[in-house]
């Protein structure tokens, strides 16, 4: 495993992580009829083998079902000094809330996700960024979310605070702020949105960059024969992104994944996993060895250009 600075936070973070959400709720491209949710004994190998791999960065949150527990019952008892906890919280702005509302739900959120985690701390609180962009720009200039996440940070319950973004607008605004440690956004050889002004502005203001969706939600697996029908222009660019992987010595995955790891100013991606095989594909990716500039400039080519397509929410069959 090979690991990277998180930004200015001082700490260094395995460049694949591990994302939980697969293990408290139903997410992704399902492969079968039954349920694709661990066993919990089956979730506690995973954590367990993730750490022991080299994995020391774990991302979950408060609406993943109930993987924050899960990881408390299996790690944070013997292994918590091991790995690097990353957790979120919403701040229900868009819902309505006032300011003092949306930051009394915000510490007693965090309150339970230590309970549920079993901890003292929580390495990175991350805030859930929302559709709403306006109410995301308001949110961040404004400065009150941050400013009671600030004083949760000074009475030692969270080290770092960071943002996860679902608009580059949104994450511009992050960084722009300069008070953020770390910036969560998706990047993959379909959705490379993020790299023209959102990756180097980061990289400028010193940023810690965790990626998601590098998998595109399994659509970059061999899960991608499951995409719903009605996604046609989905599933022709990635039969066509196929034709390009099968002159590589690459499965589509590692492929995929090997892509990230090529932009140099990223820190982390995060890789979710429901079975152990998924979990030793992803970290066998960390080894070092770099993509041949001739396949990265092929990729960065291969770009879909449609951001209805890019984000699986719309794939829910109608």
């Amino acid at each position: 495993m090979q690991y990277r600075r998180l930004g200015r936070t001082q700490l260094d973070v395995s460049e694949i992580s591990l994302g939980t959400v697969e293990l408290g709720m139903e997410y992704g491209l399902k492969d079968r009829k039954e349920s694709n949710i661990p066993t919990e004994k089956d979730a506690d190998y995973l954590l367990n083998h993730a750490i022991d791999s080299g994995i020391n960065f774990i991302d979950t949150a408060s609406l993943y079902g109930n993987s924050e527990e899960i990881i408390g019952r299996s790690l944070n008892k013997t292994r918590r000094s091991e790995y690097i906890l990353a957790t979120k919280c919403l701040h229900r702005l868009d819902e309505g809330l006032h300011y003092k509302e949306a930051q009394k739900s915000i510490v007693e959120s965090i309150n339970k996700s230590l309970l549920r985690l079993k901890t003292d701390y929580i390495d990175l609180l991350q805030v859930h960024g929302r559709d709403n962009l306006q109410e995301e720009v308001r949110m961040i200039q404004d400065g009150q979310v941050l400013e009671v996440l600030e004083k949760i940070k000074k009475e030692g319950k969270i080290r770092f605070i960071g943002y996860s973004s679902y608009s580059e607008e949104a994450a511009l605004e992050i960084i722009k702020d300069g008070n953020w440690d770390t910036l969560q956004i998706p990047c993959n050889i379909l959705d490379q949105r993020y790299l023209k002004n959102v990756i180097p502005a980061a990289k400028k203001h010193r940023l810690g960059l965790i990626i998601r969706s590098a998998l595109l939600k399994g659509a970059l697996t061999r899960k991608s024969q499951f995409i719903p029908p009605k996604l046609v222009p989905l599933i022709e660019h990635i039969n066509h992104l196929r034709e390009f992987q099968t002159t590589t010595p690459y499965s589509l995955p590692e492929l995929a994944l090997r892509f990230v790891l090529s932009i140099p100013d990223i820190s982390t991606i995060i890789v979710g996993a429901d079975r152990i095989e998924y979990l030793k594909d992803a970290v066998s990716v960390s080894d070092g060895k770099e993509l041949k500039n001739q396949i990265r400039n092929k990729l960065r080519n291969l770009t879909l250009d449609d951001p209805y397509l890019l984000n699986p929410g719309n794939w829910e069959v109608d």
